[in-house]
C-alpha cells in the first residue's frame, strides 16, 4: 500500500501547533518608567510652600540614582496635561485620570503625594499609582528630617522594584522646615560637547554649547542633594572601568545655599576613550652603530619592562616583555619574549632579523593572553630604530555600538 505524502499545507499545521506548544522564552524583567509629580501642600500653609519641590527634588533624585527604575521625561507628560486640560494637583487626586495621562505620557507609575506641616514636623504621603489598573499604594510617615523623604522612597522602590534601597543616612539629619530660611544655590557646568542634551534631577534644562570655556549656569537651585546627566548620542559618554560599559556621564551633587558648584563634563567620543584603555605602552628607541661593540650589537636596543593593568573582570594582569640584540650570520636579530597573567603561564616570543649592511624595514608581533605587542625593526645608513607598541586584545576599537 502507497501512503500519500502530507501536503504543503498540513505541513504548515503541524509546525503552527509544534510552536503555539512550545513554552514562550523566558523575557528580560521590564524596568519600571517613574513619573514623579506635584508634592501638594495639604496644609494650605503658603509658609511652607517650598517643601513641595524640596520633597519632589529628593524623591526624583533617590529614585534616579537607581539602575533599575527609570524617570519619565517631564516634557511628555506635559504636553499630555496641556492637551487634556489636566493639572499635576489634579492628577494627585483622580486614580482614574492619572492612570490614563501616564499611559500616553509612557509612565507604567506615577508618584504624587501631600504633606501637612505640624509645627516642628511634616506629615508626608505618597500615592504610587498603577497606570495599567489605576490601583494605588499609599506610603505614609512624620518625621523632620530630609531622612523621612529618602525612607519613604525606600518603601517606593521596594515596592517597585522588590529590592530593598537604602538611601536614609544619619548624617542627611537636616531639618525640612529650617530649608524655608536658605537661599538657592546654583551650578556652572563646563563641557566641550556640541548641542547634548543636559537633565537636571532627570528634567530636560537645556542644550550643551560646546564652549568648554564658558558654562551652563543653573541658578535657584534647593539647597541639597541634585543629579545632573549629558546626553548626546550612543557614540558619545563615560566609560565604567573596569568592566568597560558605555554610559552617559551624571554626577551627584550637594547644593549649598548661596553658594555655586562647578563641575566639568567628561563625556568624550567612546573611541577615544577606548583608544587610551587599549593602549599600554609605546616607544621609538635609535641605536647608532657606533655604540655597537663586539658580541654586542645596538645595545640601545635591549629592555626589559613590566607593568599590570585590570583586565573587564577587576582582574590584575601582569606583564613583562623584554628585547634582545644579537648577530647571527651577517643579521642583527631583535629577539623578543612577552607574557602575561599568572606567573607560570607559558611566555611567547618572537625575532626580526635584518641584514647588518644593509637598509631595510621589518614588522612582527605575538601576543599572550589579552595582550599584543607589535614592533618594526628598521636599518638606517648608520643606526638601527626600534618602535614597539604594546596593547589589550580584551577591547576594541567600536565596541560600544556591538
Amino acid at each position: 500500500m502507497i501512503r500519500k505524502a502530507p501536503s504543503s499545507a498540513a505541513c504548515v499545521l503541524c509546525l503552527l501547533f509544534a510552536l503555539a506548544a512550545s513554552p514562550p522564552a523566558a523575557a528580560a524583567p521590564a524596568v519600571p518608567t517613574v513619573a514623579v509629580l506635584e508634592i501638594a501642600n495639604a496644609g494650605m500653609d503658603p509658609r511652607v510652600d517650598y517643601l513641595s519641590g524640596i520633597v519632589q527634588g529628593i524623591l526624583a533624585f533617590d529614585l534616579g540614582s537607581r539602575g533599575d527604575i527609570a524617570l519619565a521625561d517631564r516634557r511628555n507628560l506635559d504636553a499630555v496635561l496641556k492637551e487634556k486640560e489636566l493639572t499635576l494637583s489634579a492628577l494627585g487626586q483622580d486614580a482614574d485620570s492619572a492612570a490614563a495621562a501616564g499611559r500616553l505620557a509612557g509612565a507604567d507609575w506615577l508618584l504624587s503625594g501631600e504633606f501637612v506641616f505640624l509645627g516642628s514636623d511634616v506629615l508626608l504621603t505618597l500615592s504610587l499609582t498603577d497606570t495599567a489598573t489605576a490601583k494605588r499604594a499609599v506610603f505614609r510617615d512624620r518625621g523632620s528630617s530630609e531622612n523621612l523623604v529618602h525612607k519613604l522612597a525606600e518603601q517606593v522602590v521596594l515596592r517597585l522594584t522588590g529590592r530593598q534601597a537604602a538611601f536614609a543616612d544619619p548624617s542627611r539629619s537636616r531639618s525640612l522646615v529650617s530649608l524655608r530660611d536658605e537661599t538657592p544655590g546654583s551650578l556652572a557646568l563646563f563641557s566641550p560637547i556640541i548641542r547634548a542634551e543636559v537633565f537636571l534631577d532627570e528634567q530636560f534644562v537645556g542644550y550643551t554649547t560646546g564652549d568648554g570655556t564658558v558654562p551652563l549656569i543653573f541658578d535657584r537651585l534647593s539647597p541639597g542633594q541634585h543629579r545632573v546627566r549629558v546626553h548626546l548620542d550612543r557614540s558619545f559618554g563615560v566609560v565604567k572601568l573596569p568592566e568597560v560599559s558605555f554610559h552617559d556621564w551624571e554626577a551627584a551633587f550637594d547644593v549649598e545655599p548661596n553658594k555655586r558648584v562647578t563641575l566639568r563634563d567628561p563625556t568624550r567620543h567612546f573611541n577615544d576613550i577606548l583608544y587610551r584603555l587599549i593602549e599600554l605602552g609605546t616607544a621609538s628607541i635609535k641605536a647608532p652603530d657606533a655604540e655597537s661593540k663586539p658580541g654586542a650589537p645596538a645595545p640601545k636596543l635591549a629592555f626589559a619592562k613590566e607593568l599590570s593593568f585590570q583586565d573587564r573582570t577587576g582582574r590584575d594582569v601582569t606583564v613583562k616583555f623584554d628585547a634582545k640584540p644579537r648577530l647571527g650570520e651577517g643579521f642583527l636579530v631583535l629577539d623578543f619574549t612577552l607574557s602575561a597573567g599568572s606567573a607560570d603561564a607559558a611566555p611567547a616570543s618572537m625575532s626580526i632579523a635584518i641584514p647588518s649592511g644593509a637598509e631595510g624595514e621589518k614588522e612582527a608581533e605575538v601576543e599572550a593572553g589579552i595582550v599584543k605587542l607589535s614592533a618594526t625593526l628598521e636599518r638606517h645608513s648608520d643606526y638601527w630604530s626600534l618602535d614597539w607598541r604594546l596593547e589589550r586584545t580584551d577591547i576594541h576599537q567600536n565596541m560600544f555600538s556591538e
